[in-house]
């Protein structure tokens, strides 16, 4: 199934999500508030010190999952907040100094952007984020099943769950 959707977020984790189902037809569009607090993860903007945002990090996802809670972390944060220049390095310095981190180089979206992939994998799943490489911001996140299931007739790696992210903007409310 494709979906779009709108997300807006507050410093305090309120927010709205209004998603659409592709092809339109009769379809129904979901309309969700959150009101303050309701939303998953740490209060406020994206940690800038590489500890704090591994503290946030840790706040949606339990750090014995190892390198794959990191990129599962980030993908939750980063798919909510537009980090500024202090938090991207953090990001990068997370990733970093995580064991257990792949980098792929140049990876392609599917809206045909290239962007820097970075990964882990656990029990042959295995976690993308594509980040913008002059901005740092997530570009998409994948998770794919590189094994195909018992039966199938599959030959490669099954996406089961992808995010495109096309516009990060900020604004006051999710009126805007």
């Amino acid at each position: 199934m494709l979906f779009e959707e709108h997300r807006w977020r507050a410093d305090d984790a309120s927010g709205r999500i209004v998603r659409s189902r592709y092809p339109g037809g009769n379809q129904p569009t979901d309309d969700s508030t959150y009101y303050p607090g309701e939303l998953d993860g740490p209060i406020g903007p994206i940690a800038a010190d590489p500890a704090a945002l591994t503290a946030h990090i840790g706040a949606t996802q339990p750090r014995f999952l190892g390198p794959t809670a990191v990129i599962r972390g980030l993908a939750s944060l980063l798919g909510w907040r537009t980090p500024n220049q202090a938090a991207r390095t953090a990001v990068l310095t997370v990733l970093r100094d995580t064991p257990g981190i792949a980098y792929h180089g140049p990876v392609t979206d599917r809206a045909g952007r290239t962007g820097i992939g970075l990964s882990a994998t656990s029990d042959a799943i295995r976690f993308l984020l594509i980040l913008n490489p002059t901005t740092g911001e997530l570009l998409a996140y994948e998770r794919a099943a590189l094994t195909p299931p018992p039966g199938s007739d599959r030959t490669g790696p099954l996406v089961d769950d992808y995010h495109l992210f096309l516009v990060h903007t900020r604004a006051n409310s999710s009126n805007s």
